[in-house]
């Protein structure tokens, strides 16, 4: 319903710092990377949360309930940190967080935390946190159903303009049952830019191809470093009954 008369409204001046409740049982560190737990309280970020921030302060939720305190966390702003194997080339490429207290460049199963802004010295790093995710854009295609048997040699997706970095790859099924998909009949996603791997999956009858409506992770990046002008393929290979039906590959970046 339309207003009517005038009305004030909370304004936080503050976009630094944000409140967050912490879960039960668990105690931040100043300093830390925070996750979410599934039920959305606070904790010290466990691989494969989703990323809210640094904490500001520490907080001992170690005998109390979910939302018992809260902690205070930078959700935006430039930290040095600590990264094995970063050099003046990796500046721009995605960072991820494998623990409350461990930067890695490796994206499966760990949580997307940010960006090397800057590289100060051998393996030390700026790095400028992005818990939004608004750095990261998604390219996606759509596989049409080719049919039990049939294939894609390689088919272009998307070019990029400029210089990026791959954060992560997977399919999204399209409301149909996969269909002859066994250890004798796989179904190959594989992703490639400029004839290089990106990321490759084997669906087979133990790793199964994603239900209608669901999505699976094409797993670990090998080659995520993209030239400007760069081509991204995709490749289907199914044997002779194995039928995915209509999916959608999809590919984060930075």
């Amino acid at each position: 319903m339309a207003l009517t008369k005038n009305r004030d409204v909370d304004h936080y001046i503050d976009q630094e710092l944000r409140t967050f409740q912490v879960a039960a049982s668990k105690r931040i560190y100043k300093g830390g990377f925070v996750g979410l737990t599934s039920a959305g309280y606070a904790q010290p970020l466990v691989a494969g949360d989703a990323f809210v921030g640094i904490a500001y302060e520490e907080a001992d939720n170690t005998g109390g309930a979910n939302g018992a305190i809260s902690v205070r966390v930078y959700t935006l702003g430039d930290f040095g940190h600590t990264l094995t194997g970063a050099t003046v080339a990796h500046i721009g490429r995605p960072v991820f967080a494998s623990a409350d207290d461990t930067l890695t460049f490796t994206s499966a199963g760990n949580s997307y935390v940010g960006l090397v802004q800057d590289v100060v010295a051998s393996n030390e790093i700026i790095l400028r946190i992005d818990p939004q995710r608004a750095k990261i854009k998604t390219a996606a295609h759509l596989i049409e159903d080719l049919g039990a048997g049939a294939d894609i040699a390689a088919r272009a997706m998307h070019a990029f303009e400029k210089e990026a970095w791959i954060v992560s790859a997977r399919v999204v099924n399209q409301a149909t049952a996969a269909a002859g998909i066994d250890n004798s009949n796989t179904c190959v996603v594989a992703v490639a830019v400029g004839g290089s791997s990106v990321a490759s999956k084997t669906f087979d009858a133990t790793t199964t191809f994603p239900a209608a409506n669901n999505s699976s992770d094409l797993g670990t990046i090998t080659n995520p470093h993209v030239s400007a002008g760069g081509v991204m393929t995709v490749a289907i290979t199914n044997g002779a009954t194995a039928n995915p039906g209509p999916f959608i590959v999809e590919v984060d970046y930075v």
